[in-house]
């Protein structure tokens, strides 16, 4: 009976680690669809990974606070469009 047992509590953990929702991504809720740029010291886009299955932009005020963008909003798309030009601009 023991060994039923730690089999079916190994699954369980092993279940939990493994995607799911007990994913780790930076920013909890959905992110702020618009954020004043004067406000805005950097930014930093996350890519879809292992821990976390979202784009997320983080922005540093200039107050020190961090704040999510919304990657599917406007100023979002601004930003991810804008470092895909970059990237490309630096492969040529």
């Amino acid at each position: 009976m023991l060994p039923l047992i730690m089999f079916a509590l190994t699954t369980m953990l092993c279940e939990g680690r493994m995607g799911g929702k007990a994913e780790r991504c930076l920013c909890q809720m959905k992110g702020k669809e618009r954020v004043n740029p004067k406000l805005v010291e950097t930014f930093k886009i996350f890519y879809p990974s292992a821990s976390c299955s979202n784009t997320e932009i983080l922005l540093t005020l200039k107050q020190g606070m961090k704040v999510c963008l919304d990657p599917k909003g406007n100023q979002g798309q601004k930003i991810l469009f804008g470092s895909k030009l970059k990237k490309n601009a630096k492969g040529l």
